[in-house]
């Protein structure tokens, strides 16, 4: 049984294998996961078709191959000779590297380094500790061996080390930050590089298969689209009173903290409906104004942003909104998004905000007509139309859009309706 590469999206012709999940000659349930891939942003595990033992890995990890192309096989037979399986694992490349070989926990990533490198480890090697397959899995990625974590305090249950925990080492390291107590010379990871001003030193980090997805997406879309990018103020004053007035009764009723994202995403909708040439796409000399407005929410993970869609978002109330909102972004966060979620938007919006950004200037999602960044809400002193002052809650929104087809009066009308429809919320839509 071919273990194949999938299709994984429209317009996607390639993926990378990222970890093989099980060696030759290991017995591999139906349904149970075999193989981890990338494609398109999103990066996913090809389950096995049939029950068998995985007879012949024929893609390594970390290359790219076409859709279609077979990856591995799966002996599906009842007998599997011992020989057969033993020359299979030998062809087997294995990495030396600490966790490159890793398992699925810390327990099989000990087994795979004693059997990459054909040597008995001390007792002292094992981990002392539990480690979550998230924490394993970043820590595989991130190159980090088991030494390194046992180092690491934890602040979960009983010193366990969380994602956070582990998040802010890699903080540190990335800003060249010391750990406590740590006396370590990093300067062996820099190199001399030539330059025209004469030889500096450097470190060298790899983009990795998403961040060159992204990369090529936003250069595909600054060389399709012609951007321009129009900024609003608005007054959010009446919208951060209800949050906060509302936010206990809302997570008792609902198990969910009340956001800005589900406001921000309800009043585009209706403005989108209010304008439906934004809710477009351009293909040759043709625009496609579509029926349903499927909602892009960017997600900004570490290793870069996804954008999972609330499809429909035109036929869900503020509470539907607000689940799909947190559902698409904790699946993102815990990578069990699925293909079908990134598929189909029809207009996105990003919130820079949350990091404290005052404004943006995104750039559009192809093959959308425009994307919505919104900014961080601050309180400001505002002179009011009877010339008094006043403290309010005050955004900047940008929108950034496509001027093949949408001129600039289009783009004013749906942004001014979007400020309109924030400043004058109807609260009651939010069902408590």
């Amino acid at each position: 049984m071919n273990i194949v590469m999938p299709k994984l999206g429209e317009s996607v012709e390639e993926g990378t294998v990222i970890r093989w999940l099980k060696k030759i000659g290991d017995v591999v349930e139906r349904d149970e996961s075999v193989v981890e891939i990338t494609t398109d942003k999103i990066d996913t595990d090809i389950p096995a078709i049939e029950s068998g033992i995985l007879a012949e890995i024929m893609i390594p990890e970390g290359q790219t191959v076409a859709i279609g192309s077979v990856l591995g096989i799966i002996d599906t037979g009842e007998k599997i000779e011992p020989e057969i399986v033993d020359q299979k694992e030998s062809q087997v490349k294995m990495d030396s590297q600490p966790l490159e070989a890793a398992g699925k926990d810390a327990e099989s990533f000990l087994e795979d380094v004693e059997t990459s490198s054909n040597k008995t480890e001390d007792e002292d090697a094992a981990p002392k500790r539990f480690y979550s397959p998230l924490i394993m899995r970043m820590a595989r990625e991130e190159q980090i061996d088991i030494a390194t974590l046992e180092s690491l305090p934890g602040t979960g249950k009983d010193g366990r080390l969380t994602r956070d925990d582990l998040l802010l080492f890699l903080e540190r390291r990335m800003s060249r930050i010391p750990e406590p107590g740590s006396d370590q010379d990093e300067s062996s990871d820099y190199v001399s590089i030539s330059r025209q001003s004469g030889f500096e030193d450097a470190r060298i980090v790899t983009m990795d298969t998403l961040r060159k997805t992204i990369a090529d997406h936003m250069v595909r879309s600054k060389e399709v689209s012609p951007h321009v990018t129009s900024v609003s103020e608005v007054d959010m004053t009446h919208v951060v009173r209800y949050k906060e007035q509302a936010r206990d009764k809302f997570q008792q009723k609902t198990g969910l903290k009340l956001t800005l994202t589900p406001f921000f995403i309800t009043a585009i909708v209706e403005a989108l409906k209010a304008n439906p040439m934004l809710n477009a796409t351009m293909e040759g000399d043709k625009i496609l104004q579509w029926k349903h407005i499927n909602m892009g929410l960017a997600v900004g993970l570490e290793k870069g942003v996804v954008v999972p869609v609330i499809r429909h978002a035109d036929e869900k109330s503020f509470l539907k909104i607000a689940q799909s909102a947190y559902d698409l972004a904790k699946r993102a966060h815990d990578r069990k998004l699925s293909p079908d979620d990134l598929k189909g938007s029809t207009f996105t919006l990003s919130n820079p905000g949350m990091w404290d950004t005052l404004f943006g200037t995104p750039i559009i999602n192809q093959p959308e007509a425009g994307i919505i960044a919104t900014g961080t809400v601050k309180k400001q002193v505002v002179v009011q139309t009877d010339d008094s002052l006043a403290i309010r809650s005050i955004m900047f929104m940008s929108l950034s859009f496509d001027h093949r087809f949408i001129d600039g009066l289009n783009a004013a009308r749906f942004i001014r309706d979007i400020k309109h429809n924030l400043e004058s919320f109807d609260t009651d839509r939010v069902g408590l």
